[in-house]
């Protein structure tokens, strides 16, 4: 188990939290990057929002640090994203998305190649109005702006924890047994204050996010499962993982993130190089430790 935590690329390691691969291998990322570390309103009237076609957006080919550190993605007839392949030096793994008719996500399947092998397949299911309610061995459900997570979340077994939402469906409140975090957005919908409290309403830390002006790329897709994306990034709360390398790991920012600081200490800085549509071509990430660059190619 690493002890780290990397904001270039989506590492999250602490309190015993099981890491995985945008879903269920994010150690691959530790394994190129172990020496860059550093530190809404849902109901039956609100349903989960539904895939959509990231009309906008170009998409994305490939993610790339280096001929043997890189991901290459492909998407379906309605361009959204249906599988990948990535590589990290001798270590890969293959992805794959099901959709039902509705472009709603009914199936991760997953599989790593290297010194072992793996394989697993995730199924996601939902109510009438399209709110998720089940996955692995996670269960949903809501009242109102209120959804209680039960299961094995975040390799927890027994847990319980709360989530808010607001009009738009974003989380706006995470209530675990000994803390809480209020998470506040803008009027992009990006994410740019999270306040992790304990449960004397002392407050333990503040992030603080800021972006630029131009379109994320990834932004759009796997828009059904933003719940469970939600849940893998932000618990157990311990800080802010949704920058970086292999953006569809979280691809619910409109914008392209600038900086994140701590208790006004800043953390990280990224870097870009747009081309002539401002989409990003080359990145840098910084820290007070250490560099990362990678490059993005988009499908014509």
């Amino acid at each position: 188990m690493f002890n780290a935590k990397v904001y270039f690329g989506y590492v999250k390691v602490s309190k015993n939290y099981r890491l995985r691969h945008m879903k269920k291998t994010t150690i691959l990322l530790a394994l190129i990057l172990l020496n860059t570390i550093i530190y809404s309103c849902s109901s039956d009237d609100n349903p989960e929002p539904q895939e959509t076609e990231p009309t906008e957006n170009r998409l994305v080919k490939t993610e790339k640090i280096s001929d043997t550190r890189k991901v290459d993605y492909v998407y379906n007839n309605n361009d959204l994203l249906s599988g990948g392949t990535g590589i990290f030096n001798s270590f890969g793994f293959i992805f794959n998305f099901s959709y039902d008719a509705t472009n709603k996500i009914t199936e991760w399947n997953h599989q790593e190649t290297g010194s072992g092998t793996f394989s697993s397949n995730t199924f996601f299911t939902y109510d009438n109005s399209g709110n998720l309610i089940s996955y692995d061995a996670v269960n949903l459900t809501y009242n109102g702006n209120i959804i209680t997570v039960t299961g094995t979340i975040g390799g927890n077994q027994n847990a319980t924890i709360f989530l808010e939402k607001n009009f738009n469906g974003l989380i706006t409140k995470l209530t675990e047994n000994d803390n809480y975090t209020i998470f506040e957005y803008n009027s992009d919908g990006n994410l740019i204050v999270a306040k992790n409290y304990n449960n004397s309403n002392v407050l333990l830390s503040t992030f603080n996010i800021n972006y630029d002006q131009k379109l994320n790329p990834f932004y759009g897709q796997l828009a059904s499962i933003y719940v469970e994306r939600f849940i893998e990034f932000f618990y157990p709360f311990d800080g802010i993982y949704i920058s970086g390398f292999e953006g569809y790991s979280f691809p619910f920012i409109k914008n392209n993130i600038t900086s994140i600081s701590e208790n006004n200490i800043e953390l990280t800085t990224y870097n870009y190089t747009y081309d002539t549509e401002n989409y990003p071509l080359h990145i840098i990430g910084n820290s007070s430790t250490d560099t990362i660059e990678f490059d993005i190619e988009y499908y014509e």
